[in-house]
């Protein structure tokens, strides 16, 4: 199966990032997922309670982040400024980060809500991601879910695959992807991500009637290596 597409969020809800190629390793895509905004609580923001994180497009240097917000707001992060050793909870899990030194109040102003910013400790043995490392989609799957103004952004994938074959592993010229589970969906599908706008009930709807609420497919990495735009992955 041909790659069509390869993605990565390096701040947790926010915009995704094309990439050409990328390095996988046990964390999953490289840059995938090493930053997220978090609450008062102690928890990952998600898209599920703040939707606007969708608006805010990341870009990363070799030691630099910056975020523009909506076009209206741009701050600049250097890396050596997320110093205060913490820890983030994402569903249950807590998951060992550095946060930038007090609160982001223009970040806070945008989302209507306190955030502080935290960037992934080196030594982690998970990114902040929902379940495993690496989420693949097909386009398959979309053109059987048919529904015209949804597109493959709306589920967020790290890899996207040409067709509709299932699996139980793709392996790569570098990289061995091993097949984990489903991935059950929420309302982040019914969310617009260029605007942040809630446009439920569908796809949601339709994935509850015909598809169990599943769409893609999460994956663990069995193998590190590259992966690359246009590469075959081998399938079993």
């Amino acid at each position: 199966m041909r790659v069509t597409a390869l993605y990565v969020y390096p701040v947790k809800a926010c915009r995704a990032v094309a990439v050409e190629d990328a390095a996988l390793g046990p964390l999953g895509l490289e840059h995938d997922r090493r930053f997220a905004f978090v609450g008062d609580d102690g928890r990952a923001l998600t898209q599920r309670e703040q939707p606007l994180l969708a608006t805010i497009r990341p870009e990363l240097d070799e030691d630099r982040l910056r975020l523009d917000f909506g076009g209206l707001l741009q701050l600049d992060f250097s890396f050596p400024e997320f110093l205060e050793s913490t820890s983030v909870e994402v569903w249950g899990k807590r998951i060992p980060a550095h946060a930038a030194e007090g609160l982001v109040a223009e970040a806070g102003d945008y989302l209507g809500t306190r955030v502080r910013l935290v960037m992934l400790d080196p030594q982690a043995r998970r990114a902040f991601v929902d379940s495993q490392p690496v989420l693949v989609t097909t386009t398959g799957m979309l053109s059987q879910l048919n529904i015209p103004a949804v597109g493959m952004e709306r589920f967020r994938p790290n890899i996207v695959l040409e067709g509709a074959q299932d699996w139980t592993a793709l392996e790569g010229k570098d990289a061995l992807l091993e097949r984990s589970k489903p991935c059950g969906r929420c309302e982040v599908t019914t969310i617009d991500q260029a605007s942040g706008a809630r446009c439920g009930p569908e796809p949601l709807r339709t994935l509850t009637e015909r598809f169990e609420g599943n769409f893609g497919v999460y994956c663990r990495v069995a193998r590190g290596g590259r992966l690359r735009r246009g590469e075959i992955l081998r399938v079993s």
